[in-house]
């Protein structure tokens, strides 16, 4: 209908989501501001308004809100607590009944409607400021109809007896609140400004905040399954159309049946023996005599799956058939812990060592990793030469480490002495404070050219 107030908005809730907290704030455009006035001279205030032709003194005009040009306010003292009018501004004169009291609180005349807070305080001889009055929160109706009038508060405003403190002028200019012959005020304002004119409707000042649970898909998604199906190819040998034989030392072969799309993706060196070896081959069938089954099982693993948790499976899997059965003797000669150590050791040398080959460098730098934290002084000096052979620069730094910080006990052993001489060089240079991943001619050479 004309002239009702329109209802306000409600917030429509998503799709899928339900209502969980509703919240209306009532503080959410509040401006903060302190103002500090000083009146100098103040045993001569009444002699010079009286001059003035008025009964009171006025600050400058000062804002509390920045976004509002009405959030103006002065402050006014009448030392005898006589009238308030002044004349700084005529926005500013205009009141409801002239105002009588000592110190006041002056708004600008609007249209619009305000709520405030604010406290004064007076200075004290040891430069504090000790508050006068309580703390005052009013709300100020917007006028609407004729000329709007001033906001005045102030502590003695609608007191009979006038004074700050309940002191007289005369008793004021001889308290510990005037030094120098001055005073100084502070007024602290907290202001909620109404931005709405009243022809507009209803005035609403809270702010309402809806909070939505959102609820979950109803629709479960399955896990992925890529991994594991790539690895039942290997496991089940699935379409498979190649062998890859481990032929290695006295055992029987073992098979596996693989794809030689996987692995020639994942391996440049499959890729091409694939290509030139096996092209007039019937069998279809890849020889590989210088890895051990676990190794080239936990190679082939690692390259259907991309994922070491695998590559640690078939070797404690395949670690533990091999203790299984030579349990026995090592229960016998009491060295079963031991044993266990020294064949994890071998498991993942082999591992590096068949990573190296195929070019697998992931598989490479994870099996060194490995080894770094498996050095000893038993273990030392041949994973020092196995770094060396096959370019595991961080294994040789730590082995290099461990042997310089353990001297006294790894050059006892034979296999010290047993060292290739670019082993040996390399421990000295370590030792010299030289490192010799640095010294390395392509190394050198590109140091130099920088």
């Amino acid at each position: 209908m004309p002239g009702a107030p329109r209802p306000t908005e409600q917030k429509r809730p998503p799709s899928s989501s339900a209502l969980a907290k509703s919240t209306v704030t009532y503080a959410s455009n509040v401006a903060k501001h302190e103002f500090v006035w000083e009146v100098q001279g103040l045993s001569w205030l009444e002699q010079q308004l009286t001059q003035e032709g008025r009964e009171c003194t006025n600050s400058n005009i000062f804002q509390v809100d920045p976004t509002d040009g009405y959030s103006t306010y002065m402050l006014v003292f009448s030392p005898r607590g006589g009238s308030l009018e002044h004349e700084a501004d005529d926005d500013y004169q205009v009141f409801d009944s002239i105002p009588r009291g000592t110190l006041a609180l002056i708004r600008r005349a609007d249209d619009y409607g305000t709520n405030l807070c604010y406290r004064f305080f007076v200075r004290d001889a040891s430069l504090e400021f000790q508050p006068l009055g309580e703390a005052t929160r009013v709300a100020v109706p917007a006028r609407e109809g004729y000329e709007p009038a001033c906001f005045v508060g102030g502590p003695d405003l609608h007191s009979d007896s006038k004074g700050l403190f309940g002191l007289s002028f005369d008793e004021l200019l001889g308290s510990e609140w005037v030094k120098d012959d001055s005073i100084c005020f502070k007024v602290c304002i907290e202001e909620a400004v109404m931005k709405e004119h009243p022809s507009g409707g209803q005035i609403r000042v809270g702010k309402t905040d809806v909070v939505y649970e959102h609820k979950p898909p109803s629709v479960e998604v399955p896990p992925p399954t890529l991994q594991a199906d790539f690895l039942s190819l290997l496991t089940e040998g699935r379409h498979s159309d190649v062998t890859i034989e481990a032929a290695y030392g006295e055992a029987a072969p073992v098979a596996f049946s693989a794809h030689t799309i996987i692995l020639s993706q994942r391996s440049d060196v499959f890729a091409a023996a694939f290509s030139h070896e096996m092209r007039e081959s019937s069998t279809r069938t890849l020889t590989v005599t210088d890895v051990p089954p676990p190794a080239l099982k936990a190679l082939l693993h690692f390259l259907y799956t991309d994922d070491f948790d695998e590559v640690q499976k078939v070797l404690r899997e395949e670690g533990s058939s091999e203790a299984s059965s030579s349990s026995s003797g090592a229960a016998a000669s009491g060295g079963a812990s031991s044993g266990a150590a020294e064949q994890s050791i071998a498991q993942l040398q082999a591992v590096l060592a068949a990573a190296h080959k195929y070019g697998v460098l992931r598989l490479l730098r994870w099996a060194e990793g490995q080894l770094c934290d498996k050095l000893s002084c038993e273990m030392a000096c041949s994973l020092l030469s196995l770094a060396h052979v096959y370019g595991a620069t961080e294994l040789e730094r730590n082995c290099l480490a461990f042997m310089k910080a353990n001297m006294a006990n790894v050059v006892k052993r034979a296999d010290f002495a047993a060292l290739a001489p670019e082993a040996l060089v390399k421990f000295n240079m370590h030792c010299a404070g030289v490192d010799p991943a640095e010294e390395e001619p392509g190394r050198k050479r590109k140091r130099d050219d920088e």
